[in-house]
Formats: C-alpha cells, structure tokens, sequence
C-alpha cells in the first residue's frame, strides 16, 4: 500500500481566503484562474498547496475546470 499523503485544509472565514496545503515548506505562488494560485516549492517545483482567493463567491457558482500545471514555468 502506497503512503498517504495529509492534506491541511483551512479557511479564513474573514478574509474568505481557503488554504490547501500538501507540504508545509516556503514556497512560491502561480496564478492559475482567477484568484487562484497553485504554490510550488521552489527547490523542486513540486506542488505543495493551493490558495483560493474569495472561495464562498467562486464555490456558489457553477463549478469549473481547471488545469494545473504540475511544475512551475521557467
């Protein structure tokens, strides 16, 4: 059996910010759609977490699409 991996999920009910994190490392954001950004570590450009920018608004809307890179562009 392959190791699981944890995901922490938190949600800044002031700011309506919602957090997705993979790895608990420094890293650097992409914009990937609008007011969301896909966080790569920069040492590997490994995936490490989302932040979605006004989650309440986008999540009482029709759901989406959208394409992640997996490795951070050049």
């Amino acid at each position: 059996m392959k190791d699981k991996q944890i995901v922490s999920i938190s949600y800044d009910h002031e700011a309506d910010v919602m957090y997705l994190n993979y790895q608990d490392v420094q890293a650097v954001a992409e914009e990937i759609g609008d007011g969301i950004f896909a966080r790569y570590d920069p040492k590997n450009e490994s995936l490490v977490g989302f932040t979605i920018l006004n989650f309440s608004k986008k999540f009482t809307q029709i759901p989406k699409n959208i394409e992640i890179p997996l490795q951070q562009s050049a």
